[in-house]
């Protein structure tokens, strides 16, 4: 980014570190998160709080003055069991219930299903293990994955005490009190929030219609309605708020921030990335495109070609956001090596992109894979230059040499060969950081066009 890039955006920051609410080094995310939240509502004015309450917690007040605090409330002298109104809230990126758990009530089978989810077994086991196991222990076929991740999370802070992570509430009698649960997690878990009630309030009688539930999307969509607020104060922390439920990709997706493009830190901006692909997944329906099943990767977002040789990768680089038809390595209808024989197959000795319309700046690239004991990794890459329709045939006989039939593509050591082609472009860093807008429709441009080539690929030279 350019310091007069920086100078004109306020709301851009190089690093991520920026924002107010980012740990400098290492931190708890979930308190940090509850913290971030709680402070913005401390430090703004008053009637910040009353429209969040208004809206979250379905309380009305007329309240000036607010009190706060996380965890295990340090005030002695107040009694959240002695005001008029009272609401746990629960917070999470779903903001729904687990709905597949049972009561966990009994302290006892906790212990035994934490000590049996920390177990190695557990612990080092595949997901799929993992959650057949969980599925006999609770006997609830049912179960999924979500389910086992609010459990444990619950099942660890029991262990700690029953204690809410933030608080707002005012005086005593006519005053109000809110618990919040605020997850990490998909889900929420029912028996924690009325603990809570019966803890705090002494209500025994609480249903799952008495509680309030939110996703930190709708909770981010409600401060970023304050980010114009007349109070300066308010205004900033609201913004800063917003900023950082968007880099932990909580928010709802409205564009690359330039911190978001630190490889350093890839791995915290894959949510926010996945997301993203969902949207161009949901857009490119729309117009018509065989796009489908967003899925995260180590390095951005792949989306499945349905019906055609592989997918449509989306891939975070420090130089922007690369855009590519990627056959060879993938999981789509024709997996793997399958996409690049059925490409060989259908093309013949001929050239299936010959007269295609493609836009101008594509590149293409073969590459030679290894697949050693199950993993698959590149070993070399053997060409790597601009598209030019007409000379594709020249760039089939090079992945045909890289790609030999599976008989013949093992070597002494039992590793085996095998090709990959891609194409695509490469969004530039200052194209792709800014407004969601004109991205998506960059990128769906791009994808119309890579789908176009994968049809062609499909249907092969004689088409």
């Amino acid at each position: 980014m350019k310091l007069a890039t920086a100078e004109s955006r306020s709301d851009l920051y190089p690093d991520r570190h920026l924002n107010v609410f980012v740990a400098y080094r290492s931190h708890t995310l979930d308190y940090n998160l509850t913290r971030a939240l709680i402070s913005t509502l401390r430090w703004s004015r008053p009637n910040l709080t009353r429209a969040f309450l208004e809206r979250f917690a379905r309380l009305e007040t007329s309240a000036e003055r607010f009190h706060f605090d996380l965890h295990a409330c340090d005030y002695d002298d107040f009694d959240p069991a002695q005001v008029k109104q009272q609401s746990v809230l629960g917070i999470s990126i779903a903001g729904r219930l687990a709905d597949n758990l049972p009561p966990l009530d009994d302290a006892q089978q906790g212990a035994l299903l934490l000590s049996l989810l920390r177990s190695p077994a557990m612990l080092n086991a595949p997901a799929e293990y993992r959650l057949d196991a969980m599925r006999k222990a609770l006997a609830r076929p049912e179960l999924t994955s979500d389910d086992i991740d609010v459990l444990y999370h619950t099942l660890e802070e029991l262990e700690e005490g029953c204690h809410p992570d933030g608080w707002i509430f005012s005086g005593e009698q006519d005053g109000l009190c809110v618990l919040i649960e605020a997850k990490l997690t998909q889900l929420l878990d029912l028996s924690q929030l009325q603990r809570y009630a019966e803890v705090y309030y002494g209500a025994s009688e609480w249903s799952k219609d008495d509680l309030r539930l939110a996703s930190w999307e709708e909770v981010a969509r409600f401060f970023a309605e304050h980010r114009g607020d007349e109070d300066t104060r308010t205004s900033f922390l609201c913004g800063q708020l917003c900023d950082y439920l968007d880099l932990l990709g909580l928010g709802p997706f409205t564009g690359f921030r330039p911190y978001d493009f630190d490889m350093d830190a890839a791995h915290a901006v894959l949510p926010k990335f996945l997301k993203f692909a969902q949207r161009i997944q949901a857009l490119a329906g729309e117009r018509g495109l065989p796009l489908s099943e967003a899925r995260i990767s180590a390095t951005g977002a792949r989306l499945d070609l349905v019906g055609y040789p592989g997918e449509l990768c989306l891939d975070l680089h420090k130089e922007g956001l690369r855009v590519e038809l990627r056959c060879g390595d993938g999981l789509g209808d024709q997996p793997g090596r399958e996409a690049i024989d059925a490409i060989l197959l259908k093309a013949g000795g001929g050239n299936p992109l010959g007269g295609v319309e493609l836009p101008e700046g594509l590149q293409v690239r073969v590459e030679r894979l290894r697949n050693e004991r199950g993993e698959l990794f590149c070993e070399r890459s053997i060409y790597s230059g601009p598209l030019v329709a007409e000379e594709f045939g020249e760039v089939l006989a090079e992945l045909r040499r890289q790609h030999p039939p599976a008989e013949q593509a093992r070597d002494a050591a039992g590793h085996v060969r095998q090709g990959r082609l891609s194409i695509g472009r490469l969004v530039p860093h200052a194209q792709a950081a800014g407004a969601a807008n004109a991205l998506e429709e960059q990128v769906l441009e791009l994808a119309a066009a890579l789908t176009r080539a994968a049809r062609r690929l499909a249907e092969g030279s004689e088409a």
